[in-house]
This record gives C-alpha cells, structure tokens and sequence, in this order.
C-alpha cells in the first residue's frame, strides 16, 4: 500500500502524456479550412487533359511575390504546430516534426493537384514547397512546448477547470465564430444565411410572396435585425454556459468572447470600408438585439445544463429561420457594392463559407452533445 508522498504522486502520474481531444477537433476544423479555401470558389470544374501531377515538373513561376509566399508560409504554419500536439503523446520531438512536415506536404500536394481542374487557379510548385516549408515551421515551434502545454501547462489547468471533458469539438466551434464575422453579412451576426426568402420566391416566381417582401419597411427591418441578433447572441452564449464547468467564471467568459466578435467585425469594416465605417454594423436592431440578447443571457447563464443546452438549440432554430426569412438590407447593398476583396479573396471565401455553415454545424454539435449527455444520464 501506497503512503507519504507517493499518494501524491499518483494522480500526477496519471496525468502526465496525455492526449489533447481539443487539439485533435482544432486540427481537423483547420484541415478543412485550408482545403476550402484552396479550392475555393468550389465551382468551374473541368477536365483540360492535364494530368493533376504534371504541375511538379511545370517551370517555376516567374512573378512570385512577397505577399504570396508570406500568405501560403502563414497559411500552413497553424496547421503543422496542431499535428504536432494532435499526435502528442504518441509521436513526440523530431517523429512528430517528421509528420507534421509530410502531412503538410500531402494536403498542399492534393490542394494543387485539385487546382488542375479549377479555371480560377494555377497549381504551382512553388506554393506547395512554401506550404511544406510553414508545416515544418510550425512543426518546429510547437514540439518544444506539446508536452508543457499538454500534460501540464496552464492551459490545460484552465481547461480542465472551466469546461467539461465532453466540450472539445463545440470549443473549436465556438472558437471560429468570431473570425465569422469577417463576412459581411446582411445584418450583425446574420450568419447561416443559405437561400433568403425573396431569393428563393424568385427563383420559384412567386409573385404575392415577393410582392410582400418588397413590401419590407424601415421599421421592420430594424424588428428583423433584433430578433436575428438577439437568438445569435443566445444560442452563442448558452452554448457556452453549457460547456462551462459549474465553478467557472460564465459571465465574464461570455463578456471577453462577445466583445472579442465585434472587435473582430470592427477591425474588419475598418479595414475594407474605412476607419469611418468601423461602426457601421452598430444598427438600431443591431444595439437592439444586443441589449436583448445579453440581458436575457444574463438571467439564463447560471441554468442547469440541460436547460442550457434546450435553450441553445431552440435560439438557432429561430437564428437560423428567421435570417433566411428577411430580404437584403438595402442601405446593406449599397455598403457591400463598395466592398473589394483584392488580394484576400481566398481569406474571404473562408469567412463567407465560416458565416453560412457556422449556425448548421452548431445545431449538429449540440445535437450530439444533448444526445450523448442524454445517454450517460441513463446509464447506470
């Protein structure tokens, strides 16, 4: 039998070379973020005879510019640090370097290949030298700091003491929506619009029903924007308070990540629109639902988990149903008509892509997690 300080080393034991399930969710969401926005505009697709390997033998480009180097090396660099601490503790030091670096190079491989059969882009074997070169950069940077950061690093501490075990996967969820905000949707967290209702009424030429969506005033408008803004700003924060551990610190956690999303979106219309416009998402609806929503999220934060997690998939079903029901802002178009992506389309593409999936793919996740929750609740 165990005394003295050997009880006290157990548990640290245990602990120790552990895996991290949040860095395995983080590196598959960035997987596919990197492949959309590689592929991105998804649409085009044909067959010119080249085979999708011939680009590894092309010539090498002659106008390579510092941008596009610095763009791809970034790029890749998330992506060779999260299989590094996703392998941890199975492959460690220069094994997960190693793989870090060919897995790099294996999803740049088949990004360019894929290039061959899109019209808008040129596989280069240039870029895919640079995106190895920013896995094995990131590969680099993070070996040193897997385990610290993993086993027994701070991080880990905080995670462990304010979110529950089963909360990865939502967590990286929750972690994209700010970068969301990047796509200038129609009104203030209008995400997960697919096919509005006046696009869809004329594609189906309905006449009364578009007639009635022309019919759209100021007033209502400003009525949409609150209720939209107000069921984002619940099924976001509830989603979190489900995930937080009961001794967390909920309403200053909501508070950080509320504010972190519309310094995001201001950074954003500051940078595409002007320093002028940096505000200009700060609609009456907008202000409106934001009062509403977080004053509502403030009485519901502290709920059972349960309660949490119903009220989290009911605010996106309103979120989801009612931003796909009003038509286009038009004090909106005139803003977006102004908007140019330059440079940055494939960044863009990622974040248009990011708002019209995120509310989807936060429905499915809390699905699964009230199912699985569901489940060990009737377990013996």
């Amino acid at each position: 039998m165990k005394t003295g300080p050997a009880l006290h080393l157990a548990p640290l034991r245990a602990r120790q070379h552990r895996a991290s399930p949040l860095a395995r969710s983080a590196l598959l969401a960035y997987t596919m973020l990197v492949a959309y926005a590689g592929l991105a505009p998804w649409s085009g697709w044909r067959d010119l005879g080249v085979a999708p390997w011939a680009f590894l033998m092309a010539p090498v480009p002659r106008h390579v510019t510092a941008f596009d180097v610095a763009v791809n090396v970034l790029g890749y660099v998330p992506l060779g640090a999260l299989i590094v601490l996703a392998a941890h503790p199975r492959l460690r030091g220069l094994s997960a370097v190693l793989l870090s670096t060919v897995g790099g190079a294996l999803l740049a491989g088949s990004v360019e290949a894929l290039q061959t059969y899109l019209p808008g882009r040129v596989p280069s074997n240039i870029d895919l030298g640079i995106n190895t070169l920013g896995a094995l950069a990131g590969a680099v940077l993070a070996a040193p700091v897997a385990a610290p950061l993993i086993d027994r690093g701070r991080l880990q501490q905080l995670r462990a003491r304010w979110f529950s075990r089963d909360a990865s996967g939502l967590l990286v969820l929750l972690a994209l929506w700010p970068a969301a905000q990047v796509s200038t949707t129609p009104m203030l967290f209008g995400n997960g619009r697919l096919l509005a209702l006046d696009e869809w009424a004329a594609a189906s030429d309905s006449a009364p029903l578009l007639g009635w969506l022309g019919s759209f005033a100021t007033a209502e408008f400003v009525l949409a924007e609150v209720l939209v803004v107000a069921a984002a700003t619940l099924a976001v924060g509830l989603t979190l308070a489900a995930l937080c551990q009961p001794n967390a610190p909920r309403l200053r956690l909501l508070v950080a990540f509320f504010a972190l999303a519309l310094l995001v979106k201001s950074f954003f219309y500051a940078w595409l629109f002007g320093p002028a416009k940096a505000l200009a998402w700060s609609t009456h609806g907008a202000l409106g639902g934001l009062i509403v929503g977080l004053l509502a999220l403030g009485v519901a934060a502290h709920s059972r988990r349960a309660a949490l997690l119903a009220g989290a998939l009911a605010a996106t079903a309103v979120w989801l149903l009612v931003v796909n029901a009003v038509p286009d802002n038009p004090y909106h178009a005139d803003l977006i008509a102004r908007y140019r992506v330059g440079r940055l389309r494939h960044f863009a593409a990622i974040a248009d892509w990011l708002a019209a999936a995120w509310p989807l793919l936060l429905l499915a996740g809390l699905g699964l997690l009230a199912r699985r929750r569901g489940g060990a609740g009737r377990s013996p």
